[in-house]
């Protein structure tokens, strides 16, 4: 009775754990020459509209575009529609979502890869002169949150009770350099961020480095340092179906 007590217990957590591959998927090649791509994940359903296969390995593995090492001339000149399903009705969080992805590219584009610490360029974000000029939020109501946007030559970042990782990630995917986070500052802050991507001799907008430093009162130090790059050691096309 106890030995069938225990197995029955096992049973119930082997079922509650999240599936780590998709139960079906349906891979074709996207031709419509658009550049945009749309994930939507609900309801136990992935769908990815115009995806290249660069854009599917940095949401399998969570790193920005400089991150990447080696790779075939299509990684980001390919595009991919895809559908798949986890056989269940839950919607699949964060965490699951890059699991469940990794394994499709393991299944289907036959991707091997490996992890490498290479000594690069990067930025290390610091406290400038006067201090920072954030203002810290404490309010344990708010849920963290940061939200970026350009058009033109106006960008803005917008951080909602955002800890400095938060900065220093979005900074280096905006610089396509690693940004390390330098600051010792342990809050979480408001802060609006105003910049100009393409600065010139007609901007109203100052530089992304002239912003930080006169906006948070941080600063982009260029240095030498490590960087993660995920090293693709071979990769096919599809099949599709």
């Amino acid at each position: 009775m106890l030995v069938g007590v225990a197995l029955a217990s096992c049973a119930i957590v082997s079922a509650a754990q999240p599936p780590v591959a998709f139960e079906a998927i349906s891979i074709h090649r996207n031709i419509s020459g658009s550049t945009n791509t749309h994930i939507n994940t609900s309801g136990g359903r992935v769908t990815i509209t115009n995806a290249t296969l660069k854009t599917l390995i940095r949401n399998a593995y969570d790193i920005q575009s400089f991150q990447f090492g080696g790779g075939p001339s299509w990684l980001d000149s390919d595009f991919y529609d895809i559908a798949a399903t986890t056989g269940g009705a839950a919607d699949i969080p964060q965490d699951q979502y890059r699991a469940l992805i990794r394994s499709l590219l393991a299944d289907r584009f036959h991707l091997k890869v490996h992890w490498e610490t290479r000594q690069g360029d990067i930025y290390a974000l610091v406290v400038a002169k006067n201090g920072p000029k954030m203002t810290e939020n404490t309010d344990p109501s708010k849920e963290p949150g940061l939200n970026t946007s350009k058009f033109g030559h106006q960008g803005k970042m917008i951080g909602t009770k955002a800890p400095m990782l938060y900065l220093s990630s979005n900074l280096g995917n905006q610089l396509g350099r690693t940004v390390v986070d330098k600051t010792g500052l342990q809050g979480k802050y408001d802060w609006t961020l105003t910049w100009d991507p393409d600065p010139n001799a007609d901007s109203t907008n100052p530089s992304l480095f002239t912003a930080v430093q006169e906006q948070l009162g941080l600063k982009l130090d260029p240095q030498k340092g490590p960087v993660e790059t995920l090293v693709i050691d071979s990769v096919e096309k599809p099949s599709e179906n």
